[in-house]
């Protein structure tokens, strides 16, 4: 991702901060320039937009902390363009991968017709780097024509500061994880995020916020709610997994961390891939064959739980892994009786052990609805390989048989086995 401003002086906008900033801009994603469009009105090709770069610098400034806090959303330039013409760009960060994409885009007036399709994978830092040099270059223009004191130099300031102080930094991306403006923020959504932190700490902070963040009907009191039932978690013994610890340890030896980086993304290996495998061995460990199915009660017997039981839970939580003196817990959260309530509590299940073996030694961490958040989509590929191993979906598939028929039999939700067979076409797919 790259921001190719040409600067045009002697513009005659009404406001100073259009006129110190209107350029010429290019924006190239994964090498393309996303900003070529044809004027359908005159079939005319054009390589760049004519455009005050103010409002998107704004734009950025001003959702910065949304933009690398948040998971689960998608954070589209379209509402900072202030009437100009710009491609459908948007970002996303899912706590390690920072995804640029556009898609084509026609508009009625002026006629126009955004055309390029592109997508590009960055690590936050470089993805910090870019959006940092274009709204410097935006302040810079702007201080050298004598303007001061507009929105996007006051909003750049403020996030100067707050990168010189990790704990502000750490509050600020929380807060951007709830959906809020960490600088117009609230006395009950501050107290909201700093009780949090006393519970959560790091990625599984930012993932329980964004997961309160996606969950519309969670009102201020029940946030209050939700905090009391996680601290009342620590007194249950029946969420006790006794050999879940060495097991862990087991896989982990055979499927260390990722931490070098790809040759071509300069990311490391997606996060399903180490899912995908240490599942694979977590099966083995606990001696069931691929073709065995899964349940929460046979699981739980494995790993030295046979008293293990489910707990009414707020709807916000599919599961808390939480690790106490040594010994790991799963507080799984009981849906009821219906036969997709107990394979949604199997996968749930499945997931939270995938986050006990594969994410760092949190104290506690959450399983929720997210899915575009790195430890979530890991737990999630790990439980979709517990629970329904690939080479078994792919090999009764082969054999004719369709989704739901599979599904049936190894008694798992039919989204699992669709997404079995997606993947097994992926080019970066193991």
């Amino acid at each position: 991702m790259r921001f190719l401003i040409r600067w045009l002086p002697h513009q005659h906008n009404a406001s100073v901060e259009e006129r110190a900033t209107v350029c010429e801009l290019r924006i190239e994603v994964s090498e393309r320039n996303v900003c070529a469009y044809r004027d359908l009105d005159t079939n005319k090709y054009c390589k760049k937009v004519v455009l005050p770069a103010v409002h998107l610098a704004e734009g950025i400034a001003s959702n910065w902390w949304k933009i690398f806090g948040g998971r689960d959303i998608s954070h589209r330039i379209l509402p900072w363009r202030t009437g100009f013409a710009l491609p459908d760009l948007s970002f996303e960060f899912d706590g390690a991968r920072f995804v640029v994409s556009c898609r084509p885009l026609e508009t009625a007036n002026p006629a126009l017709l955004f055309f390029e399709s592109a997508n590009e994978r960055l690590t936050r830092a470089e993805a910090e780097r870019e959006l940092r040099k274009f709204v410097d270059s935006v302040v810079s223009k702007l201080v050298k024509e004598n303007v001061n004191e507009s929105e996007v130099q006051s909003a750049w300031a403020r996030i100067g500061r707050t990168m010189e102080d990790a704990h502000e930094q750490a509050f600020c991306e929380a807060a951007g994880a709830l959906g809020i403006d960490p600088y117009a923020i609230s006395n009950a959504d501050a107290s909201f995020i700093e009780q949090s932190a006393q519970l959560f700490a790091h990625e599984p902070l930012l993932e329980f916020l964004a997961g309160v963040c996606v969950h519309a009907s969670c009102a201020p009191g029940d946030r209050v709610k939700l905090l009391d039932w996680i601290r009342r978690l620590e007194h249950r013994y029946s969420s006790r997994l006794p050999e879940l610890s060495a097991i862990k340890e087991q896989v982990n030896r055979q499927f260390p961390v990722d931490t070098s980086p790809s040759t071509e993304t300069g990311l490391g290996a997606r996060p399903w891939i180490r899912g995908y495998q240490a599942a694979s061995a977590f099966r083995e460990a606990i001696g069931l064959t691929e073709t065995q199915t899964v349940s929460v009660k046979k699981v739980a017997s494995r790993l030295g739980g046979a008293r293990f039981s489910r707990t009414k839970a707020p709807s916000e939580v599919y599961a808390v892994v939480a690790r106490q003196e040594n010994d790991i817990h799963v507080h799984l959260r009981d849906r009821g009786n219906q036969m997709w309530a107990k394979n949604a509590e199997t996968f749930a299940f499945a997931r939270a052990i995938g986050d006990a073996v594969l994410s760092p030694e949190t104290p506690l961490s959450i399983v929720n609805r997210l899915h575009k958040a790195e430890r979530q989509a890991e737990g999630r590929a790990f439980a979709a390989e517990f629970v329904a191993p690939r080479e078994v979906v792919l090999g009764m598939y082969q054999e004719g048989r369709d989704v739901d028929e599979i599904a049936g039999l190894l008694e798992v939700n039919p989204k699992i086995v669709d997404h079995h067979i997606e993947n097994s076409i992926r080019q970066d797919f193991p």
